[in-house]
């Protein structure tokens, strides 16, 4: 009877955790959704606006251009023993509306490398305070070149 209600026990403890490992398996599988953010401007304005939002934020600038978007990133933190070396990415899509207004896409991801097989790892976050950081950024340098009004104080 011991015996019993011993392997019971460990099945209890081995099965409890299933659904939360089930939600984060599926989690890490499963695309994440840009961050998107409409400008009342022109798409060249907002680009050109975009990259110096991207040197305000302090990132450097990757690839640019204005059918492929721009590409960004932050100095690489360098790991140890213990760390994984870390680098923090940034991807901007602008798209023209229908209503001659832009849309603005943003991914971050993180890149990392350590001491495991496999090299580098990439994964886009579906969080992180970097797109609260950017839009604010970018929103700030079209006010400051006269191309967005600034939003009325109730």
């Amino acid at each position: 009877m011991k015996t019993f209600a011993y392997v019971g026990f460990c099945l209890v403890v081995l099965l409890g955790g299933c659904e939360s490992m089930s939600s984060r398996v599926h989690d890490r599988f499963t695309p994440v959704p840009p961050h998107t953010r409409i400008f009342s401007a022109e798409r060249k304005l907002v680009y050109e606006a975009a990259q110096q939002a991207l040197k305000n934020v302090g990132l450097r600038m990757g690839r640019k251009s204005l059918a492929e978007g721009i590409e960004g990133y932050a100095e690489i933190r360098s790991g140890d023993k213990t760390r994984d070396a870390r680098q923090t990415t940034i991807q901007i899509r602008l798209f023209e509306t229908d209503d001659a207004e832009t849309r603005v896409e943003l991914l971050v991801g993180e890149s990392t490398e350590g001491d495991f097989p496999g090299g580098v790892t990439k994964q886009d976050l579906r969080e992180h305070s970097l797109y609260g950081l950017y839009f604010a950024a970018l929103q700030q340098v079209l006010m400051e070149k006269g191309t967005l009004k600034a939003p009325e104080k109730p």
